[in-house]
């Protein structure tokens, strides 16, 4: 079965999406179209972070497996076997993701392509990879030069070990940051379930009309912040299935999407300091999104918050 391309993911979604606010402004329901606008933002952003995660991880595990490769080329050359054969002949060992390029270049050799053609198309396929682009055209250099190709290309493998090697130390150093992010989280989720809680007697008396308390800005909105209003009724009507004629639903809807930004963030940096990259960083914004909206949806069935 062939796998379907991004381009083909984003119509998919995108068309789907298009389809449920359709049908939530046909039955003109606020809360069906708020609902629409939610699922259809999450339909559209996860299956395109997934990709990008996905392959993000790939290039990752090409770049642990390429000095392996490189190696196995070095032996192959000094026992006297020309660089196309080398090649040829690595596509029986197991390097991973690796073993895919492996092999289309090694069909391309087998069918007679020059070999510089073949590494050149290589380099442009690893671009998301700048250590195997970059390795590679020193590589293609050194042989179109005549130079040392043996000792270019363990030089070349040296470095990208050394690299590896300081991402690795970089990464356990880090992860009790990954850690510290995480408990960010639950201490924000903690902190606003605190004020929640503090802030439902000061609810009472503002709906008994007492001369101090928290109002419900809802009551008195217009035009953009009505819209505003409009999402957070949905949430805590439709979502926690709470009454909007009370005020801790307003509040709980805004702790909640204040709390789920948070999560995002998050997640965000704690990609961004153990891994480099701000796309490792969804699977953590994901996995923290997750624990928010489970741990509101728990304290709101157990009257913690909302009441």
């Amino acid at each position: 079965m062939r796998k379907l391309t991004t381009k083909q993911i984003s119509i998919i979604t995108i068309v789907t999406s298009i389809v449920m606010i359709t049908v939530g402004i046909i039955t003109s329901d606020a809360g069906i179209i708020g609902n629409a606008i939610i699922l259809s933002t999450f339909l559209i952003a996860t299956p395109l972070l997934y990709v990008r995660y996905k392959r993000f991880r790939e290039s990752k595990e090409m770049e642990e497996k390429f000095p392996n490769f490189l190696r196995d080329l070095i032996e192959s050359l000094r026992a006297g076997i020309p660089l196309h054969k080398a090649i040829i002949s690595a596509n029986r060992i197991n390097y991973g993701t690796l073993s895919k390029e492996i092999g289309r270049m090694s069909n391309q050799l087998s069918w007679g392509m020059p070999i510089d053609k073949v590494l050149t198309q290589f380099i442009q396929r690893a671009k998301s990879s700048k250590r195997i682009s970059s390795g590679m055209q020193i590589v293609l250099q050194s042989y179109f030069s005549g130079g040392e190709i043996v000792s270019t290309m363990d030089s070349v493998a040296d470095s990208q070990l050394t690299l590896l090697d300081t991402d690795r130390e970089r990464s356990s150093t880090l992860n009790q940051y990954v850690v510290i992010m995480y408990a960010i989280s639950l201490i924000f989720i903690g902190i606003v379930i605190a004020v929640n809680k503090l802030m439902v007697p000061l609810f009472g008396l503002s709906q008994q009309g007492a001369e101090f308390g928290l109002s419900n800005p809802c009551d008195a909105c217009s035009n953009l912040e009505c819209s505003v209003c409009s999402v957070y009724n949905t949430v805590s009507n439709n979502v926690f299935g709470l009454d909007t004629a009370n005020i801790g639903a307003y509040y709980t809807s805004l702790f909640f999407f204040m709390s789920f930004v948070q999560a995002i963030f998050s997640g965000l940096v704690a990609g961004q300091i153990s891994e480099g990259s701000l796309v490792a960083g969804t699977r953590h914004s994901l996995i923290l999104a997750s624990i928010t909206f489970g741990v509101f949806s728990i304290i709101v069935r157990l009257g913690i918050i909302g009441v």
